[in-house]
């Protein structure tokens, strides 16, 4: 079984990037507890030791490993209690809570963040009490809006990789709108450089479109770039790669495979579909895959029942290619896997692990959250079992 990412996926099935291509799942592991070890949270914004914080700072952010019960009678910064504590939707992992502040700071001091009594885990006992972490404060207060720059767009895939920066650690938000469609995506909190993933498979097709990114300071000051025209994609088949095993115990490459998974919620015809590595292709075989329903991509000799590695899951279709998988089978050393309509990426891994070490032998690289973008994040960097025509608990 993969590890859970449950309280992950519900954001990610819509705004993948706001948690998972900027979350680090890389370390995660079999059994994996996202719940464990829940009893602190950390500073995200302001980060604990943040010199300069302006003394009209707009609230604090804290992230805990898992979601927590925590009214804001359970708080104080540097002082004074917050008026509310909202989830935050921009969070680099676990949980994130933003809570708000009515009153200034005082200045050019040292402000602590308390957790006290009243905070909850999600299994209701209650989380330890004391200082989650402190910062300086400024002289004065911050005025002037953020200076936003070098925003970049590029396409990936079913997404929109978008990068900018800013001069002072700000929060940002990406607004993508293409015909009737606005879609506001978050992309960081307490940041000055930016580089997250959007899926615009709810945006019209081949439609002019534009982007416009947003930044808020500290003290509540805003700044907006100027529209930026791009062209939405052609649709693509909601089909992702959504695990790799390139180093089987069985013998290689003939017990290599590439799983694939319908995301969508009809059925898909791999007609025209390929599977490309680094240096060349093969065409898949026509064969239709149920709506969310899962499908092996093999070799000719590929034998199921080898004995060596998991048997797929019953009743999973296995497309079955030439010899080896690619031009010459899948590179132990991280090799780039594409699923190809055309000349179009339809999903893609980057080669970002290296298998090769032992460790790796008869495990596998997985996309953790399936819904996620093509982004190194998204998979894992510590070996798991492999679990093919599988999906997560």
């Amino acid at each position: 079984m993969r590890p859970s990412c449950s309280f992950l996926a519900a954001a990610l099935a819509v705004i993948p990037p706001a948690c998972a291509p900027e979350t680090d799942l890389t370390g995660a592991g079999p059994g994996a507890d996202p719940t464990a070890g829940a009893t602190a949270g950390t500073l995200v914004d302001p980060l604990a030791g943040a010199a300069d914080v302006p003394v009209n700072l707009m609230a604090v952010t804290l992230r805990f490993a898992a979601p927590v019960m925590l009214p804001a009678s359970a708080l104080t910064v540097c002082g004074q209690a917050p008026a509310a504590v909202e989830d935050s939707a921009a969070c680099d992992g676990g949980a994130c809570y933003t809570a708000a502040l009515t009153a200034p700071l005082p200045a050019s001091a040292s402000c602590r963040v308390e957790l006290g009594a009243g905070a909850l885990d999600g299994t209701g006992h209650a989380l330890a009490g004391g200082l989650i972490g402190s910062f300086d404060t400024a002289a004065a207060a911050d005025d002037t809006p953020p200076v936003i720059s070098a925003v970049s767009i590029q396409s990936a895939g079913p997404c929109l990789a978008v990068t900018f920066s800013t001069d002072e650690p700000a929060t940002g938000t990406v607004v993508l709108a293409a015909g009737d469609v606005t879609l506001p995506s978050p992309a960081g909190a307490g940041r000055t450089s930016f580089d997250v993933a959007i899926p615009v498979a709810s945006l019209p097709p081949e439609s002019p479109a534009t982007i416009v990114v947003r930044a808020v300071d500290r003290a509540g000051n805003t700044a907006e770039s100027a529209p930026l025209a791009w062209q939405t994609p052609a649709a693509l088949p909601r089909l992702a790669i959504t695990e790799v095993l390139a180093n089987p115990l069985g013998p290689e490459p003939a017990q290599e495979w590439i799983e694939l998974r319908n995301l969508g919620s009809d059925p898909i015809a791999t007609d025209g579909l390929s599977i490309a590595d680094s240096r060349g292709a093969d065409a898949l075989p026509a064969a239709t895959l149920d709506a969310g329903a899962y499908a092996l991509v093999v070799t000719s000799a590929y034998d199921p029942g080898n004995g060596a590695d998991p048997a797929p899951r019953a009743g999973t279709p296995l497309l079955r290619v030439d010899s080896r998988l690619g031009a010459d089978g899948l590179s132990n050393g991280g090799e780039v896997v594409r699923l190809l309509l055309g000349d179009a990426v339809v999903s893609s891994y980057g080669g970002w692990v290296d298998v090769s070490p032992s460790a790796w032998a008869g495990h596998s690289v997985q996309r953790l959250v399936e819904t996620a973008c093509d982004r190194k994040d998204a998979w894992n960097h510590a070996p798991l079992e492999p679990t093919p025509g599988q999906g997560p608990p």
